[in-house]
C-alpha cells in the first residue's frame, strides 16, 4: 500500500464512521420505517427485527411516543403509527398537490401580465416557496422553490399570518423577530396587526418595498379542500411598473388565479364564488 492509501485508511480508522451521524436518530428512524411494512409490532418483535437491545429500543419508542409519531396500544402493548406521521404524510401529499396543480394557472398568470408569480405556504413562522413561474420580461424579479422569506416582510407572508388568531402570530413574532430590511418595513408587532386586519377585510396583502427596494408583490390566498387558506399566490414586479393604475388591473387577475387554484384543490368557498 503507498503511503499515501496508508494515511488515508489510518484516517478513516481513525475516525470509525460519518463524524455526522447521529446513531439515536438512525435507530429511531429505522422503527419509524418498519411501521411502513407493518401495521403494529411489540417490543420484543422489534428488538428482533432491528436487532437492537430491548431497553435501547424501548427508549427510542418512549421518546416517539411522546412526539406522537408512534402510539402504544394500552391493552395489548403493541406499537403503531401515532398521528404526526398521518399528519407529515397529508401535509407531504398536500404540498405536493398545491405545487403541481398550481404550476398552469401560475403560467397563465405569468404570460398574461410578464411578472413572475409565486405560491408560498407559512412553515414553522416562514415563508416558503413551493412553486414559481419568472416573468417574460427583461427587468423581472427572480425565486427559486424552496426560497424562504420573513412573514412580517412578504405579502405571501402577511396573507398567510391574516389566517391566524393574534396570539398565535404574537408567538411567531417573538420566536422570529422582526427584522429590518429597508425603511418600508414593518417592525412592530402593533404595525403588523393593523396591516393584517387591513389583509383580513381586503382579501390581500401588498409588498411596498419591504423586503427589497425597488420590489413590489400583491398577494392572495389559496383555500385547501376544507376552505382553509393554506397558502397564497403572489405577483412581483419592479416598483417603476407596479403603478397604482397597474395595482388596479392586476389584483383581480391575482384574486382569480388564486380561486382558480382553490377550485383545483377542492374548496368549497372558491366553488361558491
Amino acid at each position: 500500500m503507498m503511503a499515501t492509501d496508508a494515511a488515508a485508511q489510518g484516517a478513516r480508522d481513525q475516525r470509525g464512521r460519518d463524524p455526522y451521524h447521529l446513531a439515536s436518530l438512525h435507530r429511531g428512524l429505522e422503527v419509524i420505517d418498519c411501521f411502513a411494512s407493518q401495521g403494529s409490532w411489540s417490543l420484543a418483535e422489534l428488538a428482533q427485527h432491528l436487532r437492537q437491545n430491548k431497553a435501547t429500543l424501548f427508549r427510542v419508542l418512549h421518546t416517539l411516543e411522546q412526539f406522537g409519531y408512534v402510539a402504544k396500544d394500552a391493552a395489548s402493548g403493541r406499537y403503531g403509527p401515532g398521528l404526526r406521521l398521518h399528519t407529515l404524510g397529508a401535509a407531504a401529499v398536500h404540498h405536493q398537490t398545491l405545487r403541481w396543480q398550481a404550476l398552469p394557472p401560475l403560467q397563465d398568470l405569468a404570460e398574461a401580465t410578464g411578472e413572475t408569480v409565486h405560491v408560498g405556504i407559512l412553515h414553522d413562522g416562514v415563508v416558503v416557496t413551493v412553486q414559481v413561474v419568472d416573468g417574460t420580461r427583461a427587468v423581472r424579479m427572480h425565486s427559486s422553490v424552496g426560497k424562504r422569506s420573513p412573514a412580517h416582510a412578504s405579502a405571501l407572508g402577511k396573507v398567510l399570518l391574516a389566517q391566524l388568531p393574534d396570539a398565535e402570530v404574537e408567538a411567531l413574532l417573538a420566536r422570529h423577530g422582526m427584522a429590518r430590511f429597508t425603511p418600508n418595513t414593518i417592525t412592530t408587532p402593533a404595525a403588523l396587526r393593523e396591516a393584517l386586519h387591513r389583509v383580513r377585510q381586503e382579501g390581500f396583502a401588498p409588498d411596498e418595498e419591504e423586503i427589497e427596494l425597488g420590489l413590489r408583490c400583491l398577494a392572495a390566498p389559496i383555500t385547501d379542500h376544507a376552505g382553509r387558506p393554506s397558502a397564497a399566490l403572489a405577483i412581483s414586479a419592479p416598483a417603476s411598473r407596479m403603478t397604482p393604475q397597474a395595482v388596479a388591473e392586476l389584483l383581480p387577475q391575482v384574486k382569480a388565479t388564486a380561486a382558480r387554484i382553490s377550485r383545483m384543490l377542492g374548496s368549497p368557498s372558491a366553488a361558491a364564488a
